[in-house]
């Protein structure tokens, strides 16, 4: 009598853990253990808090039927996405402060040129940190011709654009090269945007690599933080040297 054997096609799936289910290992000499799916999930978890991943990180988009903004937790994004609304961003709520973070880049020089662009300028390391004034600072380098077109990174990320199926929503104009202080706020939270991220067709995941800043040094350098230890600098010339730059918002109407 032929031995009957299940395909995988007939053994059901399991959605949940519970102490009745088990995994079963078999060493190298045939020595078969079990091994609880729950007891699994724990250890692999490392203690692990998965609700904290999404804490104080959403993704915004303006919606298709009203051009209303709205923004929700990364695990409720797919559902939205999939029903044809557009992401513009990942935004991050943090310290009384919200960040909208773009989910694309460039890698571009900061200027044509040495220029004084009448953003927020210092040598100083803690004044640096503390510039918050990305979005006035990139307003004003955008009016000398050294960085004010998508070649330069001041001038793409004021031209940078995110819209939904309307073309509504976070426009040129709205978008602006982040400040010292905005950018090291990007890196507190790099875990839990990049995995806002990684849910949003073509989104680029944020690297652990340096980002040019609107915080000005002089008129020959910018500001930049390394996305892999917060390293701060002043020293890379703002028309010689390619950089990353990721442009960011505010939860706008």
């Amino acid at each position: 009598m032929a031995k009957k054997t299940k395909t995988l096609a007939s053994v059901p799936s399991v959605v949940t853990m519970d102490a009745s289910q088990f995994l079963i290992l078999t060493d190298g000499n045939g020595g078969i253990t079990k091994i609880k799916l729950s007891d699994l999930k724990s250890a692999m978890l490392g203690g692990t808090d998965l609700n904290a991943i999404e804490d104080g990180v959403f993704v915004m988009f303006h919606r298709n039927s009203d051009d209303y903004p709205l923004a929700v937790k990364p695990d409720k994004w797919t559902s939205y996405q999939n029903s044809g609304e557009i992401a513009e961003g990942v935004m991050v709520a943090e310290g009384g402060k919200i960040l909208v973070v773009a989910p694309t880049e460039a890698t571009l020089t900061w200027s044509s040129a040495a220029v004084s662009a009448g953003g927020k300028t210092t040598t100083n390391r803690e004044t640096a940190l503390n510039d918050w004034t990305g979005k006035t600072s990139t307003a004003a380098q955008i009016t000398h011709n050294e960085c004010k077109t998508e070649s330069y990174a001041p001038g793409f990320c004021a031209s940078y654009e995110r819209v939904n199926a309307n073309g509504k929503g976070m426009t040129a104009g709205r978008w602006w090269l982040p400040s010292l202080g905005e950018m090291m706020m990007i890196f507190a939270n790099m875990k839990k945007i990049n995995h806002a991220l990684s849910l949003i067709n073509g989104a680029a995941q944020l690297q652990e690599n340096w980002y040019w800043t609107s915080t000005e040094a002089s008129s020959a350098s910018a500001w930049y933080l390394y996305l892999s230890g917060g390293i701060a600098g002043n020293w890379y010339t703002k028309a010689s040297t390619q950089g990353r730059l990721r442009p960011v918002s505010a939860f706008l109407n």
